[in-house]
């Protein structure tokens, strides 16, 4: 339905999750979404994070924490713990996340909050807590394979024990998904 907001920025999420991310804010920034701006705030600023464009995303999560501080999920959070993880305030980082985790409390899609946790513990090279956390995403409702395959912010775990373990279960596990479709 070309009229439904919310089914045309998912395909904005679509193309993030595929590591799209030109694509992915073009639609983000096509379909706002009056109703659920936590949504389209922690997408769009993830969108710009990962095109490199901080200082927008910076702006655009502060305009956002300013007018809707109780930051449902705590995703405004840890899309900010993400970015100051990979700018080495890792201090900062870990403020933000334990934030990012108060706030999301019982949100029906923390699982986001718990991957970009995850990742921002992989960008401060911390890898026992960035596989824990990300489990905990999986375990929460997201288990996105293909990326946690593919995503370059978990590249410093890639040779640790314990998320090639993770990564083969959840291959395996999206592999017999993939049969039911």
């Amino acid at each position: 339905n070309p009229a439904n907001t919310l089914a045309r920025f998912r395909l904005g999420v679509i193309a993030m999750y595929r590591g799209e991310y030109e694509r992915a804010y073009a639609v983000f920034n096509s379909t706002p979404l009056e109703r659920n701006p936590s949504l389209w705030a922690f997408q769009t600023a993830s969108a710009l994070f990962r095109l490199g464009r901080t200082r927008e995303a910076t702006q655009l999560l502060d305009k956002y924490l300013r007018q809707y501080p109780a930051d449902e999920g705590g995703v405004g959070h840890s899309v900010r713990a993400m970015m100051l993880a990979k700018a080495g305030s890792h201090a900062e980082a870990e403020k933000e996340i334990a934030t990012a985790l108060r706030l999301g409390q019982g949100f029906g899609h923390f699982h986001h909050t718990a991957y970009n946790v995850a990742s921002a513990y992989a960008l401060m090279g911390d890898h026992a807590q960035a596989v824990q956390w990300l489990q905990a995403a999986a375990d929460d409702g997201f288990p996105c394979y293909p990326l946690f395959a593919s995503d370059k912010q978990l590249d410093s775990l890639r040779n640790d024990k314990d998320f090639i373990a993770l990564m083969r279960r959840m291959e395996r596990d999206w592999s017999e998904r993939k049969k039911s479709l």
